[in-house]
């Protein structure tokens, strides 16, 4: 750096004023600096002598520098110019100040101008990059054909809507269309509604009962509700959604909840059990993913999306105060939860998604390693994924995290409770590769107690490889005027009802418990796996090794078929990217009786789909609005999304 400055002395600027009025800029900038590296000292500097040299000197000065002032001034400019550093925002504002009043030659104004051009080119080519990758990983079929059509056609909209909204006569245009099909859909989905509530023979009040009602009323009410609703999820035609519902299991939590119905963990003086609870599932869990020894530790959040987003969280204050990262990156499959999405959205942080490899549905090794940055601050893996059911290839990406200095985060929601005790099992034909603590790169999972935990709702455990990174999950204040506060998680006040119910389904089965009716869902999802591939076109997606059971289908709208089983009483999950079908076996699924009639109503609502593919190829149901969803630019579907929940939401 001194040597660079010396040299910036011996330049001469066009004219001596433009030399005295661009000088105090650079002296007074440099001194604002102090704090930062000298990486960018160097890049300001060689950014300050497009202020000092005419174009002869400037194109020298490139042919001398290992590294281009201009590529480093635009990569600075760019790099920090949403900084909320008070530092870094005055001297870009001086320098691009000094810029607007004309201290630079006509030809250092043609490369600043071209500065920003390269800029804006970048930007948009990373934009359409990105689009093109997840699009391409979107519309690829099973056969690995890229479906060219769709890829243009939602390309082609995307952008056409981004340019349309910032022109006041087509965004009018626009919101009228969109209005339109919203309200549309709002009259639909509010007969919809009203027709499920009715089914639960419930009367709608509009407002608070001004007496209030008799509280055996009141109990009546929400036993005949509670009886007509059960009857679905007791059949074993459900995906997921309920995963035991064994009736002495159910009283045991609902006792537990009862007895412990107002406490709160965040007062372990008034409720010390809360802390009791709380820390032995946690360390039971750490347990099971091998990390008892080692210092493994979490905290018991509100399901997996808050244990996600505390990982999230804690990786990116982790990176950003350790290694000064400002713009983090997470990688994640486009097969990842949802949850990934939103803690990034919620953190600010950058996701880059990968494609699936398509053979195998695992996340693409090659693609992560190409992601990779040096903002990268966490992998983000699936063990197994919410869709296909498949367990990511956890151990290279340990092995790919160790080297490059990252984080890695196991979203183990779904099989917390399945893989461990599968994997002990060996059962024959299941193969549970290491997808934990043992690995060395993996740095932080998430497990639902309150799935294959078989804990009532509202209850999931994040761990972390010690706790020197849990410590970035915490929240502490010690300047407020109601005394010092420190919350572990996203929430304040927390029902300890459900950490105690939690404690009570976990203590009540044991391991051997959990043993037990692991070997009975993967037995089952295995049994109706071998079914299902007898039947002419259907394909199963991947190689399936836990619960979850996903089929497609290259001959006929397979999303038609889940709509057929529906009326069939089944709920089934409609999947896309590729239109998929899938089954989540639990207890409720495993039993002779169930499976037999899955079989056989898949059997001829597969008949019926093909059938109906041949007469009339148009697709209706979950299809349609699938395949309306994949033509149309993001930013409308979204807006019938929130249309959606808004009309969940009405009384």
């Amino acid at each position: 750096v001194p040597r660079f400055i010396d040299r910036l002395d011996q330049l001469r600027a066009p004219s001596e004023a433009t030399a005295q009025s661009v000088r105090p800029v650079y002296i007074m900038a440099m001194s604002k600096i102090t704090s930062m590296d000298d990486k960018l000292k160097l890049a300001l500097g060689m950014g300050a002598a497009l202020y000092f040299a005419d174009a002869p000197r400037y194109r020298r000065l490139i042919q001398a520098s290992t590294w281009g002032p201009l590529a480093l001034l635009a990569c600075f400019t760019y790099r920090h110019q949403n900084s909320s550093n008070a530092e870094i925002k005055s001297v870009l504002d001086t320098l691009l100040g000094a810029v607007s009043k004309g201290v630079l030659s006509p030809a250092m104004k043609t490369v600043m101008g071209d500065i920003a051009g390269l800029v804006l080119l970048r930007e948009v080519l990373k934009y359409a990059l990105a689009t093109q990758r997840c699009l391409l990983n979107a519309y690829t079929n099973t056969n690995g054909q890229v479906k060219w059509g769709k890829v243009i056609q939602r390309t082609v909209l995307t952008y056409v809507m981004a340019l349309g909204k910032k022109l006041p006569v087509v965004s009018g245009i626009i919101e009228k269309e969109v209005a339109g099909e919203v309200s549309k859909m709002e009259k639909d989905l509010d007969h919809e509604f009203s027709e499920l509530k009715a089914k639960s023979n419930l009367e709608l009040l509009d407002k608070m009962p001004e007496s209030g009602i008799p509280a055996k009323e009141i109990s009546d009410m929400m036993d005949r509700v509670a009886v007509i609703e059960d009857k679905m999820w007791e059949s074993g035609r459900c995906s997921g959604a309920v995963y035991h519902g064994e009736r002495d299991h159910l009283k045991l939590l609902n006792k537990a909840y009862a007895a412990f119905s107002l406490t709160n963990p965040l007062h372990p003086d008034i409720w010390p059990s809360s802390m009791k609870f709380e820390a032995e599932v946690v360390k039971w869990v750490a347990n099971m993913m091998r990390g008892d020894d080692d210092g493994v530790c979490g905290a018991l959040t509100s399901g997996g999306t808050e244990s996600i987003i505390l990982a999230a969280k804690s990786h990116r204050d982790k990176f950003r105060e350790e290694y000064n990262i400002t713009q983090p990156e997470i990688i994640a499959c486009t097969s990842a939860h949802a949850a990934i999405d939103k803690a990034c959205d919620l953190m600010g942080i950058k996701l880059v998604k990968v494609p699936m490899n398509k053979d195998t549905y695992e996340i693409d090794m090659n693609a992560v390693s190409r992601a990779l940055t040096a903002d990268t601050i966490m992998i983000y893996s699936s063990a197994p994924n919410f869709p296909n059911g498949i367990i990511d290839p956890i151990k290279e990406l340990s092995e790919m995290a160790v080297a490059r200095g990252v984080g890695l985060h196991v979203d183990c929601c779904l099989g917390g409770f399945i893989l461990p005790f599968a994997k002990k099992l060996n059962i024959p034909g299941v193969n549970i590769p290491d997808f934990d603590f043992g690995l060395p790169g993996v740095t932080s999972m998430s497990v639902d107690t309150h799935k294959y935990g078989y804990a009532s709702k509202g209850t999931s455990v994040v761990l972390y490889r010690d706790s020197k990174l849990r410590k970035y999950q915490y929240f502490a204040y010690p300047d407020w005027t109601g005394g010092l506060y420190v919350t572990p998680t996203i929430a304040g006040s927390r029902p300890g009802a459900l950490t105690a119910a939690c404690w009570a389904s976990l203590a009540t089965l044991g391991q051997q418990g959990f043993m037990e009716r692991t070997r009975e869902i993967i037995e089952c999802r295995m049994r109706l796996q071998k079914e299902v591939e007898k039947i002419d076109g259907l394909f199963i997606l991947g190689n399936p090794q836990a619960m979850i059971l996903c089929f497609g289908s290259n001959d006929f709208p397979v999303l038609n078929v889940g709509d057929l089983m529906s009326k069939k009483g089944w709920s089934l999950n409609s999947l896309q990217h590729p239109d998929s079908i899938h089954l989540c076996c639990t207890v409720r699924t495993c039993g002779p009786e169930v499976e037999a009639d899955f079989i056989t109503d898949l059997k001829a609502c597969v008949a019926q789909a093909a059938a109906r593919a041949l007469e009339a190829p148009e697709e209706g149901g979950n299809a349609a609005i699938y395949g309306m969803a994949s033509g149309m630019p993001s930013g409308p579907v979204k807006e019938l999304m929130y249309t959606y929940t808004d009309a969940k939401l009405k009384a």
